[in-house]
């Protein structure tokens, strides 16, 4: 059995190690007076002491997710049967006791399923009009909510549960280390991957992809793979080809390299072939030798190294470097020499070169105004391009479901004798239908003009955003200049690198500037994030308008009141008014769901826009803080001046051996 345990305990030792070294430097930013900074410090405290590792396992329903899950745990603690079973998300965490939280959706969906259970019921009635509290559950009653009622088609059930996740409780080692596993709706044709499963891909550290082997890479997989796992950054997934088992011996080299060349490009790990039965048999019945044989052992030590070295490194790295620079940048060789220098002046010499400063003050802020609002009007000029697209889309899905569709011919039919029944079913088969064309169709207008569009407003928006933060910048390090003194000089650094860096990291909106290299590779990062933001809602607002059950429930009723005994054309009727009808869904609430995408797109360019101005708002005010600090210290007296320039002294040796402490930290946890 693989101990889990001695590679965490290591990373939990530098995770500490970083957590005193943060407690320690923002006593440091206190003493100087970098509220900002302090700030930062606190959000890298919270983000390292707080640390979780996520593994999320997703794929196609009946894959075995649930059964490779218990297979990694050891046990069979979550429901797992040969039909789709799992309908809410379920996370599994570490526990003494083996228990369950059951989370409401808020609000309720408006149409449940026919079976819910008592307790639950009677649970939700307490609640009447109001959000629903969490609800302990017993570990034993679990299946009653997870798994997918019997003859209940799985899209159904997701659509309709009233419940968000289930929390799972067990006492495993790997969980006791602060991961987090988290077993996913099985993915289909639909938009349940949107709403349920890609939701929680934004909080994984790790992607676990689970394939059958006796139907790999299916058009759906692929299609998840590239526009979703990918579009989201994530670049390294772990492939598992669950049930190798099944495939003939003779077969097996085959079916290898089969699918290692469709997974080719998604991954550099290799792709690991295993048998999730076999491992959880081997475990639970203590035989190793079948354990290792499945495929499992191997997999698990990867992944675990992978969790430490690769997320659990990267994890403290990012927050270790934002603290150098915080300390080096920023304190050491920005805030402690100008405050050394002006507390080196006369009062009177820096109360007057404030004085002097400003009106340069007033300008910047001028000009920030200034730039905020060429940014916001230039938003708002997009916005009917935005929206015309938007609106042609939807008007394009409502023509071409016409032509859909009168092209198709259902294979079930219309029977005179159960009447009811029957055109239920071709209906259900004709919406079935029409969303996968819908599906089709908009994944095509994402790649070919959504981001494309995108693309082009964002560079229009951006376009001389750098050059203008440049200007500000200088500026403020010139009146930096005019109040500490005319032989100070300050360092040069980029626009982007400014902004990153007053805001943190990745704080432009979290577009990866710091891999783009500055603002020119910023319309890039934004189209991409945006066009599969906006992409994915998109296509549930298209296809959340076309409402199978509704169809249902307006067309059968007429159309079988209507069915005379001696009626023709039966389908082609049925066809044409379920063409009518989801016409007029569409064309229905395409205003309002054009609106709504409108706007998410606008708020992402938006977010930019907010954080560009937030950091030139930030420097502004630093430099104006900064001083009437010193001012106001060196009204207190000489003996207060001596006091803090002993201060500074003593501030900066700490700062000075903190950062040969950082640059060993960080040494040691990239060579690891």
């Amino acid at each position: 059995m693989i101990n889990h345990t001695e590679d965490f305990k290591k990373f939990r030792e530098k995770q500490m190690q970083l957590a005193e070294m943060l407690k320690e430097a923002s006593k440091i930013t206190q003493e100087l007076e970098m509220r900002h900074s302090t700030e930062r410090l606190s959000e890298l405290s919270e983000k390292v002491n707080n640390d979780t590792f996520r593994i999320q396992v997703v794929g196609t329903f009946k894959n075995g997710k649930s059964t490779f899950i218990n297979a990694m745990l050891g046990e069979e603690v979550l429901p797992a049967y040969p039909i789709p079973c799992t309908a809410v998300i379920n996370e599994v965490k570490y526990g003494e006791e083996k228990e369950a939280v059951l989370y409401y959706r808020n609000p309720l969906p408006k149409i449940l399923p026919e079976k819910i259970p008592e307790e639950s019921k009677r649970y939700m009635n307490q609640y009447k009009g109001q959000a629903i509290p969490p609800m302990p559950l017993s570990y034993s009653k679990l299946e009653d909510y997870v798994v997918i009622p019997m003859g209940k088609e799985q899209k159904d059930a997701i659509l309709e549960s009233p419940y968000e996740k289930v929390e799972l409780f067990w006492p495993l080692k790997l969980l006791e280390n602060h991961v987090e596993i988290i077993d996913s709706p099985g993915l289909n044709e639909h938009a349940i991957r949107t709403t349920v499963t890609v939701d929680y891909l934004n909080r994984a550290d790790a992607i676990l992809f689970v394939l059958n082997a006796t139907a790999p890479c299916s058009q759906d997989e692929m299609s998840f793979i590239e526009n979703n796992l990918k579009a989201m950054g994530f670049e390294d997934p772990f492939f598992v080809v669950n049930r190798f088992d099944l495939i003939k011996a003779r077969e097996q080299e085959m079916v290898k390299r089969y699918i290692e060349t469709k997974l080719n490009g998604y991954s550099s790990n290799p792709v690991y072939f295993v048998s999730a039965l076999h491992a959880l048999d081997g475990k639970i019945d203590g035989d190793m030798e079948k354990y290792h044989s499945s495929g499992m052992a191997e997999l698990e030590q990867v992944l675990s190294d992978f969790l430490i070295r690769n997320k659990g490194k990267a994890k403290l790295t990012q927050p270790a470097r934002e603290l150098k620079h915080v300390l080096n940048d920023e304190a050491l060789f920005r805030i402690i020499p100008e405050r050394r220098k002006m507390l080196h002046s006369s009062l009177d010499d820096v109360k007057r070169r404030y004085q002097e400063a400003q009106p340069h003050l007033e300008e910047l802020n001028l000009r920030k105004e200034q730039l905020k609002s060429k940014l916001e009007l230039r938003i708002e000029q997009i916005k009917p391009e935005i929206r015309r697209e938007i609106m042609k889309h939807f008007t394009d899905l409502a023509s071409s479901i016409r032509t859909w569709i009168n092209e198709y011919e259902p294979e079930n039919s219309i029977s005179l004798i159960h009447r009811k029944e029957s055109t239920q079913k071709v209906i259900a088969e004709i919406s079935d239908y029409v969303k996968g064309r819908i599906e089709e169709e908009h994944n095509n207008w994402n790649d070919f003009v959504l981001k494309p569009l995108i693309e082009e407003k964002a560079n229009y928006v951006f376009s001389d955003v750098e050059r203008d933060l440049d200007e500000l910048f200088s500026e403020i390090d010139e009146v930096n200049v005019e109040l500490i003194g005319k032989e100070y000089q300050t360092q040069k650094i980029p626009a982007w690198q400014r902004v990153a860096g007053v805001l943190g990291g990745l704080a432009l909106g979290d577009l990866g500037l710091a891999a783009s290299g500055g603002l020119n590779g910023l319309s890039k990062e934004l189209a991409k994030t945006a066009a599969f933001e906006v992409g994915a809602g998109f296509l549930l607002g298209a296809l959340g308008l076309f409402n199978p059950v509704t169809l249902v429930m307006v067309i059968a009723g007429t159309f079988i009141y209507n069915l005379s005994k001696n009626e023709s054309n039966a389908v082609r009727k049925l066809k044409d008014a379920v063409r009518d009808e989801a016409v007029k869904q569409i064309s229905g609430s395409s205003e309002e769901k054009t609106t709504e995408l409108q706007k998410k797109m606008i708020a992402k360019i938006t977010a930019v826009k907010d954080n560009v101005i937030k950091a030139v708002n930030i420097q502004i005010n630093e430099t104006n803080e900064q001083v009437r600090t010193i001012i106001a210290e060196m009204e207190k007296g000489e003996e207060n001046v001596r006091k803090k320039q002993a201060e500074l002294e003593h501030d900066e040796e700490l700062i000075k051996e903190m950062s040969r402490k950082l640059d060993n930290f960080i040494f040691t946890l990239v060579e690891e």
